[in-house]
């Protein structure tokens, strides 16, 4: 899924603000198929029935036809009201529906089942970014970052929120530390460079931010190259 978030329509001339549309770069997917003679594994439920109405909504998810994933999800749900997953991917469904805020209101129910799930902590972090409650995206990727080592997704996602406040120092150091990790792959890499120009721009770092692009461009980040020919040449 690397195209995701690195694509927008916009139009601007040099000094404008500049903001490409921002997304998670992993697919969301919390789960696959529950086995039926599996229960308890990965948090899940002990109810057959509510395990058989959650695989269906798998099979919708993964089908992209995310609403009748919901309703498939929400069945589940009504079976077995503290079944985790089925809370935690309706919540992506509905994410991929841009119900941001209903996806949130899942990730909520989710962590209050298990707090310390730095993936749903990521996704609603996400989630809270797309309704521009940017410090509330800020708090739930700095709790993500905290629980794994392949967190290049979520200091992206950290530095967006900060460029978005204005905080472009920090959003710099931010997307540096995505750069420098050995764990960050090519995407998140040459999304964190692209960002980090971006940033630099707005404090007037010029010859330093084309640096930036020139680099996201040769990593394959189309965008760059409109900028580097608004700022570079």
């Amino acid at each position: 899924n690397a195209a995701v978030g690195e694509g927008a329509a916009y139009a601007f001339e040099k000094g404008q603000h500049f903001l490409p549309a921002a997304a998670p770069v992993e697919v969301f997917v919390h789960a696959r198929i529950v086995p039926v003679d599996q229960p308890h594994a990965g948090g899940q439920t002990a109810d057959r029935r509510a395990i058989v109405s959650y695989n269906e909504g798998m099979d919708k998810f993964f089908r992209k036809d995310y609403r009748d994933a919901i309703s498939a999800f929400s069945w589940a749900i009504r079976i077995d009201s503290g079944f985790l997953q089925a809370y935690e991917n309706r919540g992506v469904s509905k994410y991929y529906l841009k119900d941001f805020r209903g996806a949130i209101d899942d990730f909520d129910k989710a962590l209050k089942i298990n707090p310390n799930d730095y993936n749903t902590l990521g996704r609603r972090g996400w989630a809270k970014f797309h309704i521009q409650d940017f410090s509330g995206a800020i708090d739930d990727f700095t709790m993500a970052i905290g629980g794994t080592l392949n967190n290049a997704q979520y200091y992206n996602g950290m530095g967006q929120a900060k460029y978005n406040l204005g905080h472009y120092n920090e959003a710099v150091a931010d997307f540096t530390k995505v750069i420098r990790q050995w764990t960050s792959d090519r995407v998140h890499r040459r999304t964190a460079f692209f960002w980090r120009g971006l940033a630099k721009t707005r404090s007037g770092q010029i010859e330093s931010a084309c640096r930036d692009f020139i680099k996201a461009s040769a990593m394959g980040y189309g965008m760059a190259d409109e900028l580097i020919e608004i700022y570079c040449k």
